[in-house]
C-alpha cells in the first residue's frame, strides 16, 4: 500500500472529528467520522447503534448523509474514531460496507492508525482498501 503522511488539513479534520465525538458520544453512539469534500467543507456523523434494533448506520454514512444534504457529492478524505473510554480515541478503519458505500462518493484518502496512538496515522487511497471492487468484474 502506498501511504502518505497527513498535511495540516488532514491532522485538523482527525482533531475535528474526535472533539465532535467528545461532544456528541452517547449510549447509542461510540463513534464519529469527518470527511472533507473536494471544495474543502467538512461533515460530521455518528454511529447509531439502538439497544431495540439489531440495524444500526455508521458514522461514515451519517456524514456522508450530511454531506449530500448540504449539496456536495463528493469526499475526498474520511476518517471514522471511535470512543475508546477514559477520553481516549482511536482511528477505527471503515468496514466494508462502508468501503464500498463510501467508493460511490469518489476515490478518498481514508485516514488509518499505524499502531497504538493516533498520532501515528498515516492516509491512503480507498482504492488500495478494495482493490477488487465488486462492479468490475467482466
Amino acid at each position: 500500500m502506498d501511504f502518505a503522511d497527513l498535511d495540516k488539513t488532514d491532522k485538523a479534520l482527525v482533531e475535528q472529528t474526535s472533539l465532535f465525538l467528545k461532544k456528541r458520544a452517547s449510549d447509542v453512539s461510540g463513534v464519529s467520522a469527518g470527511l472533507r469534500t473536494n471544495s474543502g467543507r467538512e461533515f460530521f456523523g455518528l454511529c447509531i447503534d439502538t439497544k431495540t434494533s439489531t440495524v444500526g448506520v455508521c458514522a461514515e454514512f451519517s456524514a456522508i448523509g450530511n454531506m449530500l444534504s448540504n449539496g456536495e457529492r463528493e469526499v475526498r478524505t474520511i476518517i471514522a474514531v471511535a470512543d475508546k473510554g477514559n477520553g481516549r480515541h482511536a482511528i477505527l478503519p471503515p468496514c466494508g460496507k462502508c468501503r464500498d458505500f463510501i467508493r460511490a462518493f469518489g476515490n478518498p484518502f481514508v485516514i488509518l492508525q499505524m499502531g497504538s496512538t493516533m498520532s501515528r496515522a498515516k492516509k491512503v487511497k480507498l482504492s488500495e482498501l478494495i482493490p477488487f471492487p465488486w462492479d468490475q468484474a467482466d
